[in-house]
């Protein structure tokens, strides 16, 4: 079996690899056409972000089975029970479709594939298994505003009478239209959003109510909350917040063993492989 990559003892075999960018290659099967591989990503080309996508994770494979030592994580009996499900069921619907032989891509290569993967999130959990402890509802909570921006030049007093006239039962929209404030603006907000001093006072907001005036060094700021908080979005926030925390502290401990671990990469034959060609 060629050797794709060696990091320290442990290694990555082509043909797990291959097997990899065929799994990817078959999720995109549905879109796929004759120049679907060369279309441009940025400065590369689909087929480039793939192939570098699959090493990024051949890599990180491998790296989380020195880092399962440090951490004394292991795979059960039940574990070892999903992968080889899982990786029977994935070679039985890879190898109607591709030709597994040319690549020396066996049962048990894929199977070995599916055991890096299982340790590999556990691995991942286990550096990770605290984040969601860290890391707030108030963090991740979503709201809904209405704001309008004004002119640093015009006087607080002025300001002051557009709170008036919107408190006096004048829609927001309509009073910033009769001051000549205009565009109101829309904003689903998440923290990072905005300035501090804006989010400061927008999420201290209950819904319907209306904010003091804002100032910053560039405008001041009427604020009016229309929702204090948005179940749906801030759940979904909430999760995507925790995920990237958790990539970040995954990432952070690879990065670390990265820079104090030899890494041998066979570039020639990765260079070789042509996602379209499989």
């Amino acid at each position: 079996e060629r050797t794709l990559l060696t990091l320290d003892s442990e290694s990555c075999t082509v043909a797990e690899a291959v097997f990899r960018l065929m799994e990817v290659k078959e999720d995109y099967r549905a879109d796929e056409d004759s120049m679907f591989w060369d279309r441009a990503i940025g400065d590369i080309t689909f087929e480039d972000y793939i192939k570098d996508s699959v090493k990024d994770e051949m890599l990180k494979l491998t790296a989380s089975q020195i880092m399962a030592d440090d951490l004394g994580v292991y795979l059960n009996d039940d574990d070892r029970q999903e992968y080889m499900h899982a990786a029977a069921e994935s070679y039985s619907i890879i190898s109607l479709r591709y030709d597994l032989a040319s690549y020396h891509i066996t049962q048990d290569i894929v199977t070995e594939l599916y055991r890096k993967q299982a340790l590999y999130t556990k691995v991942f959990n286990k550096l990770s298994e605290n984040i969601n402890i860290e890391i707030s509802e108030s963090d991740t909570k979503v709201i809904e505003v209405n704001y309008v921006e004004i002119p640093v030049s015009v006087s607080l007093n002025q300001a002051e009478q557009l709170r008036s006239e919107i408190k006096s039962g004048t829609s927001f929209a309509t009073a910033c239209e009769k001051f000549g404030w205009e565009p109101v603006m829309h904003l689903v907000l998440m923290k990072g959003d905005m300035p501090k001093t804006f989010e400061n006072v927008a999420y201290a907001l209950i819904d319907g109510e209306l904010s003091e005036i804002v100032e910053t060094a560039d405008c001041l700021y009427v604020i009016q909350c229309v929702e204090d908080y948005m179940i749906s979005e801030s759940v979904a926030n909430n999760n995507k917040v925790i995920s990237a925390a958790r990539k970040a502290e995954f990432d952070k401990a690879y990065n670390e063993l990265a820079v104090k671990t030899l890494l041998r990469f066979n570039d020639s034959v990765w260079d070789e492989i042509r996602v379209a060609d499989l």
